[in-house]
């Protein structure tokens, strides 16, 4: 883990982000098309990078020497909804924003702002623990996260049928055959390989790119905090990757896996909070004022979380 190479990594994440935003300020990347872009990434370039990225990154050896302890990030992120509730009671949070505020606390942008971090940090070694950690986030924000913000919003909580499908959307349909044929030991023709991770490549230009675009509108307005914002980025930026780190370290988790873990725990709210409080009618505002706040100030505490890790590990 070098700090050279984090602040790289923040740099390059700054620079895509800026173009984003600049597109979006010259009318390049405009609402409608950003909105595609979403679609298409999420639709076609996470599966492709998560199928990809599995059956390169995850085998039979890998899945028996890490062994449970892989659902290290699972506990942590159910400690994190446990913590996040009792803040919210003690520091009076409103009880309309409760479903929104615990998913902006425990769970974290694994994939759209997780992967590039961790990519550019830890390199290669990293993609085995981004897309293990991908499924458990993914999961509770399906099950948990989905029902808490449909409460905000007054709505019946959805069906099982209805929480399964959301559960199994493309990205975690794509890491499911992944994980598949790389245990079965399936090999695809090279140049289907080749394609899908092709096909994954824009995973992070068009995220950061589209997160630029996001910020851009939101404008100097965003960054006036409430008491729900403050304790979010408590949460975000100390609690989640501070638990998660000492939960590795007291599990005897490897250095890698430490890391990674630890630093995806850190990361900016998940955009698809924002997207499902719209849709429930719950508190979309403050969830799109804290993705935009949360990815401001995660980017700064990335080379710190890199120093501390260091340290420890």
């Amino acid at each position: 883990m070098s700090v050279d190479r984090a602040l790289q990594g923040v740099l390059m994440i700054l620079v895509l982000i800026g173009a984003g935003a600049l597109a979006a300020r010259l009318g390049h990347l405009t609402e409608e098309l950003e909105a595609s872009l979403s679609r298409l990434t999420i639709n076609f370039s996470v599966p492709a990078l998560l199928f990809s990225s599995t059956v390169t990154h995850i085998s039979r050896d890998f899945l028996r020497q890490a062994g449970w302890l892989l659902l290290i990030p699972f506990g942590c992120m159910l400690l994190g909804y446990g913590l996040g509730f009792a803040l919210r009671v003690l520091c009076r949070v409103p009880r309309g924003d409760t479903g929104v505020f615990l998913v902006m606390f425990a769970l974290s942008n694994s994939i759209f702002i997780g992967l590039p971090v961790a990519m550019e940090i830890f390199g290669e070694p990293a993609m085995p623990y981004v897309v293990t950690y991908f499924p458990f986030n993914t999961t509770l924000f399906w099950t948990l996260g989905n029902l808490g913000i449909a409460a905000d919003g007054g709505r019946r909580p959805a069906s099982v049928g209805a929480a399964v499908r959301k559960i199994f959307s493309p990205p975690f349909i794509g890491f499911l055959a992944g994980f598949a044929a790389a245990l079965t030991g399936l090999a695809l023709p090279p140049f289907l390989m080749q394609s899908l991770t092709y096909l994954g490549n824009l995973t992070i230009p068009v995220t950061l790119l589209t997160t630029g675009a996001v910020l851009s509108r939101m404008g100097r307005a965003s960054l006036r905090l409430g008491r729900a914002g403050w304790l979010t980025l408590l949460g975000r930026l100390v609690l989640m990757p501070g638990t998660t780190m000492a939960a590795c370290l007291l599990c005897g988790a490897p250095p890698m896996m430490t890391g990674v873990f630890t630093m995806i725990a850190a990361m900016p709210v998940m955009n698809q909070c924002v997207i499902m409080a719209r849709i429930h009618g719950a508190n979309h505002r403050l969830a799109a004022q804290m993705l935009t706040v949360s990815t401001l100030f995660s980017l700064a505490g990335i080379p710190l979380w890199v120093l501390v890790l260091r340290w420890l590990t």
